[in-house]
């Protein structure tokens, strides 16, 4: 197991949650539908109709297009996963894929999202600029979500509440298919309104997604710190520590997510989290290395890391 990383000085960004995943199209799925086509037309031709030929011939023509069409969205979206894997593999691999994708421009909306998702790691308001200048009526339906996700995301590290509130308006976590896609987009739209006084819509939300279930292993976090702000904003502060230290316990840089200034946190919740952030192990272990000899006091500096 590798070594809990402790919480860094110098910094000013809040490390970034894990960012939705680009949309995927299913070629098993794909091959289904064009052998219930090819069964339809056995038994079209089986019936010796012509009018109904016609009706399928028509149909197929129609299908054919838009297989065409798809093939090409699978083709775009591979390189697409290419450059996404490379973005992720360290800071040369991102540095190279974000200079590919800057060379191939903002023609293509699915490229200028996963420019964002990719300066999101180390520079959230170049992000926001970057989807900033993206059409949402150009972003495929499939990616529509994942799309807005992400920038409510964004709006909520800058502490812009009320813009995030109006992206999640339109967001339907329940209708995404993907697992740990849905997982972080209700942690985000739950984060969002129990930030902008919905926090009983926010605990609805989290009851039907919630960080205890196993199946959203992968967006836990996301989901913790969206029902830390929902027992927060119903002084549930119990409960509120208790999630801050299961954070800590996974990493303790987390919790920079509620100190930095331009998050906005309220000095009540951001208290909380120092205290328990001062309270780890790996950050006492820190302050005795840097000679500090007062472990423990919650007024101690403590910042956020960049991921």
């Amino acid at each position: 197991m590798s070594e809990k990383p402790s919480v860094s000085e110098g910094s000013s960004a809040p490390k970034m949650p894990e960012t939705p995943e680009l949309p995927t199209l299913k070629v098993k799925n794909l091959a289904i539908g064009g052998a219930v086509l090819v069964g339809i037309w056995g038994l079209v031709i089986a019936s010796g109709s012509k009018p109904a030929m016609g009706v399928m011939a028509a149909l197929t023509v129609a299908l054919a297009v838009g297989a065409a069409w798809v093939w090409r969205f699978i083709q775009k979206q591979q390189a697409l996963m290419k450059l996404a894997q490379r973005g992720t593999s360290g800071p040369e691999g991102r540095e190279a894929a974000l200079k590919e994708l800057a060379a191939a421009g903002d023609k293509d909306v699915m490229n200028v999202v996963l420019r964002a998702q990719l300066e999101a790691q180390t520079d959230p308001d170049q992000a926001l600029a970057t989807l900033d200048k993206i059409d949402m009526k150009k972003v495929p339906a499939l990616a529509l979500d994942q799309v807005r996700g992400l920038k409510a995301q964004l709006l909520l590290l800058n502490g812009r509440l009320e813009d995030a509130s109006q992206v999640c308006q339109d967001i339907q976590p329940s209708k995404t298919q993907e697992v740990s896609a849905r997982g972080m987009l209700a942690a985000t739209v739950a984060e969002t309104w129990a930030r902008t006084g919905r926090a009983k819509e926010a605990r609805e939300l989290l009851a039907t997604i919630s960080p205890d279930d196993a199946a959203y292993a992968q967006s836990r976090i996301p989901l913790l710190f969206a029902r830390i702000f929902a027992n927060f904003a119903e002084t549930k502060n119990g409960l509120v520590k208790k999630d801050l230290t299961a954070i800590a316990k996974e990493n303790v840089n987390l919790l920079g997510r509620f100190l930095d200034p331009r998050f906005k946190t309220a000095p009540e919740l951001a208290r909380m989290a120092q205290e328990i952030a001062m309270a780890d192990p790996e950050t006492q272990k820190m302050m005795r290395k840097m000679g500090g000899g007062n472990t423990g006091r919650p007024g101690a500096a403590i910042r956020p890391t960049r991921r």
